[in-house]
């Protein structure tokens, strides 16, 4: 093979100290550089086809279906555990993941053992990359006796669940409330929940040294333990949830967080048997706020103890509960009984306590530095510790009653 190249050099040209005439002339290169030439030509078009299809793969893997494209069944009979682990795998990092309307059957995977220091639970799933899981209409079923939950959000960022309903087939019986957790996020930034319901796990929500968490349209009920809690979190935002029906701090913010806020949300117990329960559980919390929740049906509907300080309860309506809302030192055992300071109990409607001996609207017990102003009370539910009645303006160990506004209980 020759590669033929033709040169024209000028009338006066020499090239090699030879002369031409200005004619055209016709040289020969060997075969091995046609070779090279191809070759690149060839390597540099693979590269851009590659390239291409490459971006099509990537872009084809950003949003997957369980259903078309892992064969999920979504039909409550066949066990979908592997097929939506292997979509949550598969999906790239920030992508979105649709589970479809649906009746999932899932199982525990014994490859996802919690740990969160409260003992070990299990999840069916595990998501370690930011995504959006889109789950409106589906149902995720579990069987409460193998002791799992559902989701496992692990040491990442930006993870967002959309809707879903999240079901164990019985409230668990026993005791174990870190044993089935419907969803932990653990150790992550930036995750949300919103338009979720959840129903008989041992927890229905658990965000664990997390930050900058959200929790928007959730219901939460039938729980062995908390609806909802906040442990060692911060800069957490709960909003308009529901917490219905479950046990120890129905929504709890437990363990030394901070900058946590809940806000329009409803606590109920309803359940005549169970008279002891707690609404809102403040345990060691700092600078956090509660503001304009509705808390009915417990013996301490917003129970701050235990080492709280700095936080700001505001514009909430309790009523019906042993005290609507209460400073005091905590419960014996492990959590110790340690001081709450600098409460700021402001602008409450906490009328119409349980008609019962020793109820009343707030009640101080423990703490200074505590301001309670402009709180509407029924006559003698302002109380101290020993059940000191306060019925007027009054700074007492540096805690001050200011402008508060007490109602008769007919008038309540």
């Amino acid at each position: 093979m020759e590669f033929i190249v033709e040169k024209r050099i000028a009338l006066t040209g020499k090239e090699n100290g030879n002369q031409w005439n200005g004619k055209s002339h016709k040289m020969t290169v060997p075969w091995i550089v046609t070779a090279i030439v191809f070759s690149i030509l060839s390597a540099v078009s693979y590269m851009y086809i590659f390239n291409r299809t490459d971006q099509t793969l990537h872009q084809a893997s950003n949003t997957v279906n369980v259903k078309t494209d892992f064969n999920a069944k979504g039909d409550g009979l066949h066990d979908d555990t592997q097929a939506i682990q292997a979509a949550l795998n598969d999906v790239d990092k920030g992508g979105t993941v649709i589970i479809p309307p649906g009746v999932y059957k899932v199982s525990k995977n014994m490859a996802n053992k919690v740990s969160t220091g409260y003992g070990t639970s299990y999840s069916a799933f595990k998501i370690t990359k930011p995504a959006t899981i889109i789950m409106q209409g589906a149902v995720f079923q579990t069987q409460t006796k193998d002791q799992y939950g559902v989701f496992w959000i692990y040491k990442t960022s930006n993870v967002s669940l959309k809707g879903g309903s999240l079901k164990g087939d019985t409230l668990p019986a026993d005791g174990i409330y870190t044993s089935r957790v419907g969803v932990l996020i653990q150790e992550c930034d930036h995750c949300s929940i919103d338009g979720m319901y959840l129903k008989n796990f041992s927890q229905g929500i658990n965000i664990y040294k997390s930050q900058f968490s959200t929790l928007r349209n959730v219901t939460s009920e039938f729980n062995k333990g908390s609806g909802i809690i906040n442990f060692l979190s911060s800069n957490s935002l709960i909003d308009s949830c529901t917490i219905r029906n479950s046990g120890d701090g129905h929504l709890s913010l437990y363990g030394g967080g901070k900058n946590n806020t809940v806000t329009n949300c409803t606590i109920i117990e309803n359940r005549t048997e169970e008279s002891g329960q707690q609404g809102i559980t403040l345990e060691k919390e700092k600078n956090s706020t509660i503001n304009n929740n509705t808390i009915t049906g417990f013996y301490y509907g917003i129970d701050i103890k235990n080492g709280s300080d700095s936080c700001t309860i505001d514009n909430n309506n309790a009523y019906n509960n042993q005290f609507n809302i209460a400073i005091r030192p905590g419960d014996p055992g492990r959590n110790g009984q340690l001081t709450s300071n600098n409460i700021r109990i402001i602008n409450n409607t906490v009328i119409k306590p349980r008609n019962q001996a020793g109820t009343g609207g707030i009640l101080i017990k423990i703490g200074s530095g505590h301001l309670v102003q402009g709180n509407t009370i029924e006559e003698g539910g302002l109380l101290m510790t020993g059940g000191v009645s306060i019925k007027s303006n009054l700074e007492f160990n540096n805690n001050k009653f200011i402008d508060n506004l007490f109602v008769k209980k007919s008038d309540s």
